[in-house]
This record gives structure tokens, C-alpha cells and sequence, in this order.
């Protein structure tokens, strides 16, 4: 029952006499006053009186006043402390309970540091918030750098194909001498030409199904494998210059004899080359998209079993945005047996249609003479007020 009910049937009772004369009906008014009075809990005596609780919220309890004077004693040991070792202001180191080493600044005293110059105004001091300290500590913690470059790399067929011979022999090296194939992602030591090594490599598809690479002179296969780091530093990185030029320079050149670089249509015959073992897929993989920022869907890499799969999915140019930048429209526009077929790369309008047979300037001179739109909204009376829902909304 709530207490309002509660209340009203306590004021019922308090006037028997009244009862049978009385409605039954008691004002809101007198309902709330009895409710305001009335309570279901049972009274709970505070721990302390009033006024003592608002003394010691004004003046301090026992407790306080016995910390503050155990603060003010330490204070005055750690004074002399400090008069004793010279008046000397270098941090002291202390550790606490969690065996964490901390900086405690020492106390600075005018009565033991002479040179001390007590300062007047705020200048100078940190102010926790601001916006210098929110600076300060916004270059703070661990700079990221991100694995793939920040822009792609745009290669055609043939340069696609002397990336991929390059990424696959360094791959291939590392696995011939027993390591990961995924350090192939690893840092350079120094200013590591690879591509200079792997250039002159032959690729050759194994009596097992597998690849084996062999090197005009073992000291090609010696400067790849010193190259490349055989444990990970942890401040190794490999900044956007440093993967460009090695992009750069691997796609120049030409590779060795026999190794034929196709037509740019159809891969080459060393491209033939089953690609069985995933970690080796993956490797390549990374390592291309490391370098170039290229992505292959799901679907291009399983239905990828040879390297020269994989070329020819990264050697597909990508879809044009607008249809006028076409392979296909872009020759139909260049084709001398039909000079009166031209592509242009964005929608005619009549606008362009009069321009081309220069009747445009005539249209638009007797347009504005007439004080007629030219083109819509560029005349002077163009822009007027329209009235829209009983409101004046101006139009400009």
C-alpha cells in the first residue's frame, strides 16, 4: 500500500468523532504533509551529531590533524636530511611495493638552498591540461609504421614479372638454406642490393614438383642470405623510401640469358611453376604486397597454382572508373578508318553540341540581350525569393 493511502487511513483514525459526519475524501494537501511525515523505514541514529560531523568538515577530525602533523614531522626530518648531504636538489631514487623504481624530487628549502629564488608569478609552471601538455605528451609511446606503402605501385606486364622473379628467388634462397621463408619480409641489413644477385638467378621447376633456383656464382646466393637478418630487431623498419627503391630498381634491367621475359601477354616458361607449398604462396604474397600494396582477393589466390597465375592476376590493369578511359573506346576514338567516331570523357549536352559547330557564342549573346537564362542560373534575375510553406526562402 503506498503512504499517502497509509496516511490517509491514520487520519481517519486520529477523528473517530468526525467519521460518520466527515466525507471520506481528504484533500492532496493534507495528503502530502502526512505523507512528508510519514515514514515506512525504521529510524537509524547517526554515527556522530550534527554538529559535530559539520566541525570536523570545517576544522578537521582528530585523524586529519594527526596526519597533517605526521606529514609536517617528515617534512622537517627531510629538511635536515637535505642540510646534512650539502643542500643537494638530485632526485632520489626510492622503489615502491610493487618493485617499481621512482624519480622523487628532493625538497628545495630557502633556509639550507641560498641560491633558491622564491618566484611570484605562474610563469613557467607545468599546468596539468593545457595544451602544451597535451602536445608534449601526443608524441609520446610507440610511432607505428605501417606494413604496406601508402600509395600502389603501378607496374605493367613486364615489370610485374621482373618483381615477381626477384621476390621469388630471395624466397627461394631462404628456403634452399633451411630458414623461414617468411623472413623474406625482414629488414635489409644496410644498403642491400638484392636485385643485383637475384637478376642473374635461373628458376627451374624440380624433379619433386617444387622450384630450385640456381646463381651464376655462389657469391650472388652469400649476399642474399647476408642481406637478410636471421633474427628480427625490435627497432628494425623499413620506411617508404626504402621499399620504393628497392621496387624500383628490381623491375630495371633485364634478367639472365635464357630466362625470357614473354610478350606481356602470355608468361614465360620459367613461370611454370607449381607453387604447391601455401607457406611459399604466402610468402610471395606478403612480400608483394609489401612492396607494391597490391591486393589478391581470396579467389585469385586459390585459383592460383603456378606463378604464372599469380602474374597474371597482378598484370591485369584494373577496371576503369569511367568508360570513356577504356582500352576498348580509347582505340575506337584513335581508329584513322572511322574519323567521324570521337570519344569524349564526359556526357555531351546541347551546350557542347552548339560549341562544336561554334554556334554558341551567337546562342549566348542573344540570350543575354534579351535578358534570358544563358545557361540557368547565370543571368541577373536568376536568383529570386520563392515563397514555400508561408516562408520567404531566398535561393542563392
Amino acid at each position: 500500500m503506498r503512504s499517502v493511502r497509509t496516511a490517509e487511513h491514520a487520519l481517519r483514525l486520529a477523528n473517530p468523532a468526525s467519521s460518520t459526519t466527515a466525507p471520506s475524501y481528504v484533500c492532496r494537501t493534507c495528503r502530502a504533509q502526512a505523507a512528508r511525515q510519514f515514514h515506512t523505514s525504521r529510524p537509524v541514529l547517526a554515527d556522530e551529531p550534527w554538529h559535530k560531523r559539520m566541525s570536523n568538515y570545517f576544522f578537521g577530525s582528530k585523524e586529519s590533524r594527526r596526519a597533517d602533523a605526521d606529514r609536517e614531522e617528515k617534512n622537517k626530518q627531510r629538511i635536515q636530511e637535505l642540510a646534512d648531504r650539502g643542500g643537494s636538489t638530485q632526485a632520489e631514487k626510492k622503489v615502491d611495493k610493487f618493485g617499481r623504481e621512482l624519480d622523487v624530487a628532493a625538497i628545495v628549502d630557502p633556509s639550507v638552498n641560498k641560491q633558491y629564488v622564491q618566484s611570484t608569478t605562474w610563469d613557467g609552471l607545468e599546468r596539468i591540461g593545457s595544451e602544451q601538455w597535451v602536445r608534449e605528451r601526443a608524441d609520446q609511446g610507440e610511432q607505428y609504421v605501417g606494413f604496406l606503402p601508402w600509395k600502389r605501385v603501378q607496374l605493367d606486364a613486364a615489370q610485374w614479372q621482373m618483381l615477381l622473379h626477384h621476390v621469388t628467388v630471395e624466397a627461394l634462397t631462404l628456403q634452399k638454406a633451411g630458414r623461414d621463408v617468411e623472413q623474406v619480409c625482414w629488414p635489409r641489413v644496410g644498403s642491400a642490393a638484392n636485385w643485383e644477385a637475384t637478376r642473374n638467378a635461373r628458376l627451374q621447376a624440380s624433379v619433386d614438383g617444387g622450384v630450385t633456383v640456381h646463381f651464376a656464382t655462389p657469391e650472388d646466393e652469400r649476399t642474399i642470405l647476408a642481406s637478410i637478418p636471421t633474427t628480427l630487431p625490435q627497432t628494425a623498419t623499413q620506411d617508404q623510401e626504402t621499399l620504393l627503391n628497392e621496387v624500383t630498381n628490381a623491375v630495371e634491367g633485364n634478367l639472365a640469358e635464357g630466362d625470357d621475359i614473354g610478350n606481356g601477354k602470355l608468361p614465360p616458361a620459367w613461370m611454370d611453376l607449381s607453387l604447391h607449398e601455401p607457406a611459399l604462396k604466402m610468402a610471395l604474397l606478403k612480400r608483394t604486397l609489401q612492396l607494391t600494396s597490391h591486393r589478391l582477393s581470396d579467389h585469385a589466390l586459390s585459383t592460383s597454382p603456378t606463378l604464372g597465375d599469380l602474374w597474371s592476376h597482378y598484370a591485369t590493369p584494373t577496371v576503369p572508373k569511367k568508360l570513356a578511359h577504356t582500352k576498348p573506346l580509347q582505340k575506337l576514338g584513335t581508329n584513322p578508318q572511322i574519323p567521324n567516331v570521337t570519344v569524349h570523357p564526359r556526357r555531351q549536352t546541347p551546350i557542347d553540341r552548339e560549341k562544336s559547330v561554334g554556334r554558341w557564342k551567337v546562342i549566348e549573346e542573344e540570350l543575354v540581350q534579351r535578358g534570358l537564362p544563358v545557361t540557368g542560373t547565370r543571368f541577373r534575375g536568376a536568383k529570386v525569393e520563392v515563397l514555400k510553406r508561408g516562408r520567404e526562402v531566398r535561393i542563392s
